[in-house]
């Protein structure tokens, strides 16, 4: 797994406190990759600040670049827009869609397909 800037903000400023530091311990060595991948199918949405939680992101919003990481493993760090990734997204397993910057997010947990969770920092 690729770990960007942008992922390291988006759980540094996400996350709450109380669960911040073991999801980014998670991201130190490759052995515990599979750690993090495995907290998007149900405990990542329990990290979230419901604080940072909004309704939709925006089209403007979604057009821009970004990551996309599933508890399968498969991760995309292309240029690519978040609008395009998210129609790559897995039915199955959860994941999260970033823009670049770790400003925004999209959580889907595994089985939830209706229960996506829009993020705004």
């Amino acid at each position: 797994m690729h770990i960007t800037e942008g992922l390291e903000n988006f759980i540094n400023n996400a996350l709450l406190k109380s669960k911040r530091d073991r999801i980014l311990g998670f991201l130190v060595n490759e052995k515990n990759h599979k750690k993090f991948y495995s907290t998007l199918d149900h405990d990542f949405e329990k990290c979230i600040d419901t604080k940072k939680i909004i309704k939709k992101l925006t089209e403007n919003e979604l057009n821009q670049v970004g990551n996309l990481y599933c508890s399968n493993g498969v991760t995309n760090n292309t240029e690519t827009p978040m609008v395009n990734l998210y129609g790559k997204a897995p039915w199955e397993g959860g994941w999260l869609l970033i823009n670049k910057t770790g400003t925004l997010g999209i959580y889907r947990p595994e089985g939830r397909i209706d229960d996506e969770i829009h993020i705004k920092l």
